[in-house]
């Protein structure tokens, strides 16, 4: 019986070495980031992007969004003489286009400097 036992000991010991060989893989990414367009515009582009930064919200001590539109988007609402908002959601009147073109002084005959 201690001989069964020795015998069963050394074929648990010795089974690593009778067992196949597992094959090892191995996996290498290379991530790469896909490439972007290099085409420079100027910012009188009206197809240009401008982004105007985060405003300073009056109901919050945060800033509102950064928003970014394209100029010829951004003309078209100056034009009517509106602005977006501070909270970036929606349109109000615009103080520069208020001031230069509903106060009381239009022309230099009006003496306002």
């Amino acid at each position: 019986m201690a001989s069964t036992r020795f015998v069963l000991v050394l074929i648990l010991l010795s089974a690593p070495a009778f067992a196949p060989a597992f094959a090892q893989v191995q996996t290498t990414l290379q991530p790469a980031a896909p490439a972007l367009p290099q085409v420079d515009k100027s910012p009188d582009d009206p197809d240009a992007t401008f982004c105007r930064p985060p405003q300073k919200q009056t109901d919050s001590r945060l800033l509102g969004p950064r928003v970014c539109m394209t100029n010829k988007q951004w003309d078209a609402l100056h034009s009517q003489g509106l602005d977006i908002s501070a909270d970036g959601k929606s349109t109000v009147a615009s103080e520069k286009y208020r001031t230069l073109h509903n106060g009381p002084c239009h022309t230099q005959q009006d003496a306002c400097f």
